[in-house]
């Protein structure tokens, strides 16, 4: 029997999409309870902390005069830290985001080192730390380098989403001067918090002045750094703030007011504050208040430093949920170090149906700051995921002004990103179930991704091109961002992931 070219064609094509299906790894749903130590391959994941790094918190009630108009003051060396420390009055009953709020009073600052950090105002007494910025606040964010200082003040959420605004300049990457003076100048300001302004979203005010601060020179500038520097302090002195809607359904509550320390490694700074009054209330600390004191009389070698990861498995603790063992911790946001801990899976690929599920704890998040887990593949170490190639999961990060999204996110094997651009907001302190399904055979074909957290979706459909573009993944499991910022520690139990299976 004569075979035509056609018949040939068809016949060779069948025989290569059977030879292929074949050779597709066949995949299975592989199940960890982290009940013991599941030996998964880890790299850069333990960071040790350099030796000889002390944190010295020492501030407080001091008969000192620096602030304000007589002896008597608040303050002192402080420190950043991811362990919190605090000096604060109990606010009884605490505050929330129905209730009016307005403070005052005058600080100076004394001494600054690159790196420092310290809050004032309005918080919530219970931190975890490694945030950054206290979560539940609303007041002054004050960075240090050692000429001087910057100044925000902002408002945090209970679920750690953010609002507000500079009040010295600051164009990132471009124009970010420390104009508040460490020679002791005095500086006075007012913080008033109306939750009927704005349509009922609330508002915030806030002003700076100096007698002696006046105006700042900085030479020649840029236009976007002249009008920047123009609508700043000293230039401008009275800042608003609207709240957004989102932020003022999440919530905030207040517990103290006073002052932290800035949550995260780096320098010190020695300031004061004095001639206070919130919510009525008058403080000239011509004697010692009473105020509460956490940590703000200790010194100790700092064992969680910038940069230094510490995640894997973890026998004792239960964050996320049910019995002790599970994995996770502290994922810095770095570009010195890429870590990992992940489970050998492979070989799978974009034809293949993909899913995991599990629980999932985030403890603390400071801003700028990331991770992602899912399957990616061991040998793209040159340019590590997602930036490079081969990776599907999520993405645990976002905006400061929104917290931190649970986010599907893909990169081809040629390097074609794809990502929601959204997800459902991980809270703070709050364990969740979460899911992950790859729909090769979803979106007409093309591949879809939803990730769901809680009870809350989000569905990524892959464009026309990727999922042909291919991807090859050989690993399940966690790893860091790798560009410069802050700390991600979360922990996950409980999980379920596709796995390849050997063939009979």
């Amino acid at each position: 029997m004569k075979t035509t070219l056609p018949t040939f064609l068809a016949v060779l094509a069948v025989s290569v999409a059977v030879i292929a299906a074949e050779s597709e790894t066949k995949t299975g749903l592989k199940t960890e309870h982290f009940d013991r130590d599941p030996g998964w391959e880890a790299r850069n994941n333990r960071i040790p902390p350099k030796p000889g790094q002390v944190v010295k918190q020492d501030f407080g009630y001091s008969a000192s005069n620096h602030a304000g108009k007589a002896a008597g003051e608040i303050g002192g060396r402080v420190q950043r830290s991811t362990t919190p420390a605090q000096y604060a009055a109990v606010l009884t009953p605490a505050k929330t985001l129905n209730d009016k709020l307005s403070a005052s009073g005058s600080f100076a600052i004394t001494s600054s080192h690159a790196g420092a950090g310290a809050f004032f105002g309005f918080f919530n007494s219970q931190q975890p730390g490694g945030s950054g910025r206290p979560i539940s606040s609303l007041g002054m964010d004050m960075d240090f380098e050692g000429k001087g200082g910057r100044l925000a003040v902002r408002l945090r959420s209970d679920g750690n989403t953010c609002c507000g605004t500079f009040v010295t300049p600051y164009l990132p990457g471009k124009f970010r001067p420390t104009p508040l003076k460490n020679d002791g100048t005095r500086y006075h300001w007012t913080l008033d918090y109306d939750p009927q302004a704005a349509g009922g979203n609330g508002r915030f005010t806030f002003t700076l002045r100096s007698d002696t601060h006046t105006t700042q020179d900085y030479g020649p500038l840029p236009p976007p750094s002249e009008r920047e520097a123009q609508a700043r302090f000293p230039n401008t002195t009275k800042f608003t703030v609207d709240l957004p809607a989102e932020l003022r359904k999440e919530g905030a509550t207040f517990d103290r007011f006073g002052m932290m320390n800035g949550m995260k490694a780096g320098g010190n700074v020695t300031l004061f504050f004095d001639d206070v009054q919130f919510n009525g209330q008058t403080q000239d600390f011509s004697k010692d208040p009473g105020w509460i004191g956490v940590g703000n009389r200790v010194e100790f070698e700092d064992r969680e430093q910038t940069g230094g990861h510490n995640f894997g498995f973890s026998a004792d603790t239960s964050h996320a949920g049910g019995k002790p063992g599970e994995v996770g911790g502290a994922f810095w946001r770095t570009e010195k170090h890429w870590g990992c801990y992940a489970d050998r899976v492979g070989p799978l690929t974009l034809e293949q149906r993909l899913e995991a599920h599990g629980k999932i704890k985030l403890v603390t998040a400071g801003p700028d700051a990331d991770m992602y887990f899912g399957w990616f593949n061991s040998a793209d170490t040159d340019v590590p995921p997602p930036q490079g190639r081969n990776f599907l999961g999520v993405h645990v990060g976002g905006p400061t002004r929104v917290g931190h999204c649970f986010e599907p996110q893909f990169t081809t094997g040629k390097g074609n990103h794809g990502k929601a651009g959204q997800g459902p907001l991980l809270k703070p302190g709050k364990a969740f179930e979460w899911s992950l399904v790859y729909d090769p055979a979803a979106n007409d074909g093309l591949g879809e991704i939803r990730a769901t957290l809680g009870s809350e979706s989000v569905t990524l459909p892959l464009k026309r091109g990727r999922k042909t573009d291919g991807a090859a993944f050989d690993r399940f499991g966690f790893f860091t961002a790798s560009a410069g910022g802050q700390m991600v520690k979360i922990f996950f139990d409980d999980l379920s992931y596709s796995a390849g299976q050997p063939k009979p």
